[in-house]
């Protein structure tokens, strides 16, 4: 039997084909069960293009709410159909905002718009388990990212945002 120079030359030749295919898979199989681990965006979280949710928003079928931080507001706007409710704010605060804006209908339809999208992608379970069955991401955000253009790319309607804001101007739309 011919020697092999290896780090493995202690393990049988008929077996290092075996185990050098197994390490080679270890890497596979590692990201397949991390991807089977983690909740796929589209199948968990229910989503929404800027454009449906700013037509709905209007029509009173759902409550949009804009929660990127007042930075953020005053560097692009508010969408003028959303509220802007930071979710950068006392717990209770916010879950307590929310629910004023939805005039105490916690079961009313709740879109969710951030930057990119991803903010929201993370905030819709937690609102789900305070008590909001029907929380919308708004996937693509206000400035747009890999799941779309953005509100303020697609040129939808935004309105100046100040510590006095009012909400959504729907009666001007």
């Amino acid at each position: 039997m011919a020697k092999l120079k290896s780090h493995a030359a202690h393990i049988p030749i008929s077996h290092r084909g075996l185990l050098y295919l197994m390490l080679a898979t270890l890497p596979i199989l590692a990201a397949a069960l991390l991807i089977a681990a983690t909740p796929a965006l589209s199948q968990d979280i229910p989503t929404m293009a800027a454009p449906e949710a700013h037509e709905k928003a209007l029509k009173g079928e759902i409550l949009l709410i804009d929660v990127r931080t007042p930075e953020e507001w005053k560097q692009t706007g508010v969408p003028t159909s959303a509220h802007a409710i930071t979710m950068h704010q006392d717990g209770p605060k916010f879950l307590s905002s929310l629910l004023s804006a939805a005039g105490g209908n916690a079961k009313m339809p709740v879109a969710v718009i951030c930057r990119t999208g991803n903010r929201t992608s993370a905030l819709v379970g937690p609102l789900q388990k305070a008590g909001f069955p029907n929380v919308i991401n708004v996937i693509e955000g206000v400035v747009g990212g890999p799941r779309g253009p953005g509100w303020k790319t697609r040129g939808m309607p935004l309105r100046k945002w100040t510590k006095d804001d009012k909400g959504p101007e729907l009666a001007a739309q």
